[in-house]
């Protein structure tokens, strides 16, 4: 067995489960009738967004917790409502639902839940309104805002979630394609969970990663066989971090910190537009780079071992316990990645 092997198993041990997605997909279909059936809330059509929708989540470190994104398409025109109405008849239907509550945040209503005891799961409900109710091809809005924000801070935001979403998840017609691309995006969230604390808003945010594979992610396989192809996740993630660390541009020099500070400004293609690492500081960003620099250093000393157990040991400080590492038994034998880039033969890297 190759190193390909171990990175797809790793893939299976962190990629949201079928049970895990089954259990918040139940949960979320509740909630759905609850607020279908209460004649104050007016109709709506779903959808899942975020990395649920796209089929990339993880499942979360110790002490973090699942979640699920729903959009609600409001059958209203924006015009009608104020910009937190549906909002907060959304959090007073679900306000007992569970032992938590729901609480009204800046871009959704979240409700938790527990399990065993503790935190385990919440689903996040966003609602959109139209610009024209009868034209559902009209430009959606979402709102925005806490229920005790300033008025300036509550508001309707243009939106495109439904061609965000699709123009992620179609970015490749080959399956097999597709798939690595979206077991990198799950690599890198994992990475970035061990990275970066879990406070304020030094973490990139999930959406911060995908967009990145979006504009960046090229597909990398190799010749196994005549006429069989084998993906090559390593090669993918190498090529991936360093199209990410040349995105990198001065920002400006700290005087504080005796150091110059870099950005990645990435928009959003859709509406709203906005820079997905818009609240991450130009320090925080800077330790990203750093952290980007130092991945890319990692995976190719990765890349540069021979031995198939040091190279899953490597993996396995990068990305955690959940990557494997074989019995030295099973492959006492030296196995070299059974990989040569040939750019003079066309075969190779694709």
């Amino acid at each position: 067995m190759g190193l390909q092997t171990y990175f797809e198993e790793f893939n299976k041990n962190i990629k949201m489960d079928f049970e895990e997605r089954s259990e918040l997909a139940e949960k979320r279909d509740i909630l759905l009738k609850k607020l279908r059936t209460n004649d104050e809330l007016p109709s709506f059509k779903e959808f899942n967004q975020g990395s649920y929708g796209m089929f990339t989540g993880v499942k979360p470190l110790e002490n973090k917790d699942y979640d699920i994104d729903v959009g609600l398409k409001f059958d209203v025109n924006v015009s009608d409502y104020n910009p937190l109405d549906l909002k907060v008849k959304i959090r007073d239907i679900l306000k007992n639902h569970t032992e938590y509550g729901a609480e009204i945040k800046k871009p959704c209503v979240t409700v938790s839940y527990k399990k065993d005891g503790e935190l385990a799961y919440h689903v996040d409900l966003v609602a959109y309104a139209y610009e024209d109710k009868d034209n559902k091809e009209s430009q959606m809005y979402l709102s925005r805002g806490e229920e005790f924000s300033k008025d300036e801070n509550k508001y309707w935001e243009e939106s495109e979630p439904v061609k965000l979403k699709d123009d992620i998840m179609d970015k490749l017609d080959d399956e097999a394609q597709r798939n690595q691309y979206r077991r990198i995006i799950r690599y890198m969230k994992r990475w970035k969970n061990i990275e970066f604390g879990s406070s304020g808003n030094a973490e990139p945010p999930g959406i911060g990663i995908t967009l990145l594979a979006y504009k960046k992610f090229e597909p990398q396989k190799y010749d196994w066989l005549e006429g069989k192809y084998i993906y090559d996740d390593l090669e993918a993630l190498i090529n991936f971090v360093e199209a990410v660390k040349n995105m990198f541009v001065y920002e400006r020099y700290s005087e504080d910190r005796g150091e110059n500070l870099y950005r990645i400004k990435l928009n959003l293609h859709v509406k709203p537009n906005t820079d997905v690492f818009s609240k991450m500081t130009d320090i925080q960003m800077t330790e990203f780079k750093k952290k980007i620099e130092s991945l890319l250093c990692d995976l190719k000393e990765v890349r540069n071992e021979a031995e198939l157990v040091k190279q899953c040991e490597l993996l396995n400080k990068i990305f955690g316990e959940d990557f494997p590492i074989p019995n030295k038994k099973e492959t006492a034998k030296v196995q070299q990645r059974n990989f040569t880039p040939n750019s003079s033969s066309g075969k190779g890297i694709f």
